[in-house]
């Protein structure tokens, strides 16, 4: 008998000095987390531009008035395979009526879009609230199109432009991931919205509005993933203690130290800000001016952090690799910036012109630079390379905007406004 004791307390000391080694290991990751590159991190994140004043379009979008009964009609969705136009003349009456249904949404949500701010005020949300409505905002080419082809082409235009500045500013400048994406999405709907508006109505005064959309982008800014990348911090701040921090969903006492245990908020805040934080550079910015996708390096993630933060650990390693394609989708934008702008500035040249010499006739780092513009060989049309695996799929052959048939030479662009010719 006292052999067994002897074997069973050996085997509990055993126990107690791992567990005293696990508890001394997680202790000292915990004391140490963030890192001090991963605090330099998180403040560099955590930076934010100045809130401009006025609306705020998330407020908005979340004080949409109530859908119509009747579902908004698929058949007037637009995509490359069905422009919006032609949509809407497929079924002038039934579309009418349906837009007219949904016209009370789709302005407010315009209003949204539109709004001089777009910032999340609250503190902290969880999966049940965290987003609006956004699928409103990605309507409202159906609604230009609507516009244009009941006869007020050059409102509709001027709408559009109105429309795709704001996406613009989605893009370049906003509050979480998602709302950039969707500023590139909402983009890259009203380019071709308004190509297709300048084919049909090519002697259409081109409205001041569409004055900013014919400058070429600033490829350093509006190829820069780091706002976006900032808002995603921020996101990840009032999103993540409802995941990682026992509440009341938590249904026992060994569920909430298990989650007390397994993760580390601030470690997990840490790394996510470090990884980041390499979109924020001078480095990457000279990447975007190149035309050159840069890769989020995965953060340092110290052998006890496996111990201390085992939770967090795991999701970054799983999380860092699926950023990888939102560069390509920035840089992507940027080339369509660059390919709207071209055919703005290509609409107001002298209608002697040929496409070619209006193509020639475009400055230098619009036309080529490190992703060059293609004039298709009868000249219909301008085309630039997309490399974002989604592009790849929905557009193999690129970005491809047709052009006027004839020019809209007398431009209601102010002077000081109007592209170079």
């Amino acid at each position: 008998m006292s052999t067994v004791w002897r074997w069973l307390s050996r085997f509990v000391l055993t126990l107690l000095a791992v567990f005293m080694v696990l508890a001394a290991i997680w202790t000292y990751g915990r004391l140490t987390s963030p890192t001090a590159v991963q605090r330099k991190a998180m403040a560099m994140m955590e930076a934010q531009p100045p809130v401009a004043e006025g609306e705020n379009g998330l407020e908005l979008l979340f004080a949409l008035p109530e859908p119509p009964s009747e579902p908004f009609p698929n058949a007037i969705r637009c995509d490359e395979a069905t422009p919006c136009i032609a949509a809407i003349e497929s079924a002038p009456e039934a579309n009418a009526a349906a837009i007219e249904a949904w016209r009370p949404r789709l302005e407010a949500a315009q209003r949204a879009l539109r709004a001089p701010v777009y910032r999340e005020t609250r503190m902290a949300f969880d999966f049940t609230n965290a987003l609006p409505s956004y699928q409103d905002t990605t309507s409202l080419d159906t609604l230009r199109a609507f516009e244009f082809a009941s006869g007020n082409t050059a409102g509709a235009l001027s709408g559009a432009c109105l429309d795709a500045s704001a996406a613009r500013r989605w893009a370049t400048e906003p509050d979480t991931l998602l709302q950039a994406m969707l500023g590139i999405a909402i983009f890259r709907q009203h380019t071709a919205l308004i190509a297709d508006m300048r084919q049909r109505a090519p002697t259409d005064p081109l409205p001041a509005s569409c004055a900013a959309l014919a400058e070429a982008p600033n490829a350093a800014v509006e190829g820069s993933l780091c706002p976006a990348l900032r808002g995603e911090y921020r996101y990840q701040v009032r999103m993540l203690p409802s995941l990682l921090e026992p509440g009341e969903a938590a249904a026992t006492a060994f569920e909430r130290a298990r989650m007390r245990i397994g993760s580390d908020l601030d470690s997990l805040l840490g790394m996510s800000a470090e990884s980041f934080a390499g979109a924020c550079t001078e480095e990457a910015a000279q990447a975007a001016r190149e035309d050159r996708a840069i890769q989020l390096q995965a953060p340092t993630i110290r052998w006890v952090d496996h111990v201390s933060n085992p939770t967090g650990a795991t999701l970054m390693e799983i999380s860092v690799p699926a950023y990888r394609d939102y560069f390509e989708r920035q840089l992507d934008h940027v080339a369509r910036r660059r390919l709207l702008a071209a055919l703005l500035q290509m609409g107001v040249m002298d209608a002697s012109l040929t496409p070619q010499q209006r193509f020639d006739a475009l400055p230098d780092d619009l036309r080529n630079g490190p992703r060059p513009l293609v004039l298709a060989t009868d000249g219909s049309a301008l085309s630039v390379p997309i490399r974002a695996r989604r592009g790849e799929e929905q557009e193999p052959n690129g970005a491809r905007l047709p052009l006027p048939l004839a020019s809209a030479a007398d431009s209601a662009v102010p002077p000081e406004s109007a592209p170079a010719q």
